[in-house]
């Protein structure tokens, strides 16, 4: 048995080893910064050429120590935007280049094929506006690694570059790159932004591209890069942890439903029951004393009391001769007839009578303190 076990272990082993297997290296692009930034090269060489670099992720008021001002066209979707960097350009002297395609920085680079959104058509309005007009790509698509002039009339480079939309500005055929000057300062657009990006910088005269479009700034400043409009927390969450978010609230509806009252409405707990309120005790025990003997054990002190400190006060006041139990009306604020009852009346009818009769004892007694 024990032989049969290894032959058969042995057989295996040479049965695996004939198995053909195949390598196959797949490109998945860069890790860390350079994944979630796509300008990240771009910067850093900017920075070498002694340049203050700063990196956005999302779109803010620009500052008067900036000059220059790289964004994505998919940024500038509403007039606010638009306005504030119009206002830039022309009274600050900014220099602003906007990107058509490829400019997001979700984009990845090592995917073959892409979705190209057109640009806003508020940004297309104002482009149209100072004379850039975005129109549709005449040229075929540049499928090989041929490259294209590309930059300012006295400063061309070779660049690798094709987009579906071009840009003509005012006398010119309709090319990749055009740049005009706007009150104080420059505005360019960028039909295809891959030449900036972090893969393709490298190639061809990218980098020398970047630097031009710096160098026509008339001011000096900081260079700003802009990756998008910022990536909202709970659209990530949406995006990446949708069923985690499904399965949490289930979880909390669950819970919910284990713990809320479910049948009827939830009492209130500040609501006093009628049986445990004051003047029910005050009641229940006036009833039960009138009962007992007609409470005249408990009202014959307290009349007398009253009508001793009544006297009293009609002797110090100078009304000796006056009607004490109007006095006391006048005092009380009470009918005179009221107060000639709980005086004098011999014993309450109910218990009720018994209770108006000590409040309004009661009161006569604080009105000849």
């Amino acid at each position: 048995m024990r032989n049969l076990t290894v032959l058969l272990t042995a057989v295996m082993l040479l049965a695996l080893s004939s198995c053909n297997f195949k390598e196959v290296e797949v490109e998945t692009g860069y890790k860390g910064k350079a994944r979630i930034n796509p300008w990240l090269a771009a910067e850093r060489i900017v920075e070498r050429y002694g340049h203050v670099v700063r990196s956005e992720t999302s779109w803010s008021v620009p500052e008067s120590d900036e000059a220059v001002c790289f964004i994505p066209a998919s940024v500038l979707a509403n007039s606010t935007f638009i306005n504030r960097m119009d206002e830039w350009i022309s009274d600050e002297g900014g220099h602003l280049i906007v990107m058509l395609e490829n400019a997001s920085s979700e984009q990845n680079d090592w995917y073959p094929t892409q979705i190209t959104e057109p640009p806003p058509e508020v940004l297309k309005e104002w482009l149209e506006r100072r004379g850039l007009e975005p129109v549709s790509n005449p040229t075929p698509e540049n499928t090989s690694n041929a490259s294209t002039p590309i930059g300012f009339e006295d400063d061309l480079h070779q660049a690798n570059a094709w987009a579906e939309t071009a840009v003509q500005a005012p006398g010119e055929e309709p090319a990749l790159f055009a740049s005009i000057e706007l009150g104080l300062g420059r505005l360019s657009v960028l039909a295809d932004a891959r030449p900036l990006r972090n893969r393709w910088i490298g190639e061809h005269e990218h980098a020398a591209f970047l630097m031009s479009l710096i160098d026509h700034s008339d001011y000096e400043g900081a260079v700003v890069f802009l990756r998008g409009t910022g990536v909202s927390f709970w659209a990530m969450l949406g995006k990446h942890l949708w069923a985690f978010l499904i399965a949490f609230s289930l979880l909390i509806l669950l819970w919910l439903w284990k713990n809320l009252v479910r049948f009827g409405a939830i009492d209130t707990a500040t609501e006093v029951p009628p049986v445990r309120g004051y003047d029910h005790h005050l009641e229940a025990l006036g009833d039960f004393q009138w009962r007992l003997d007609h409470c005249n054990a408990l009202l014959t002190p307290l009349r007398t009391r009253i009508i001793e400190r009544a006297q009293r006060f009609t002797h110090r006041a100078g009304l000796r001769d006056e009607d004490v139990f109007q006095v006391l009306a006048d005092r009380a604020s009470l009918p005179r007839e009221r107060v000639f009852r709980a005086l004098a009346e011999p014993s309450p009818a109910d218990s009720s009578v018994l209770t108006r009769t000590t409040a309004d004892l009661q009161r006569l007694l604080q009105a000849v303190l």
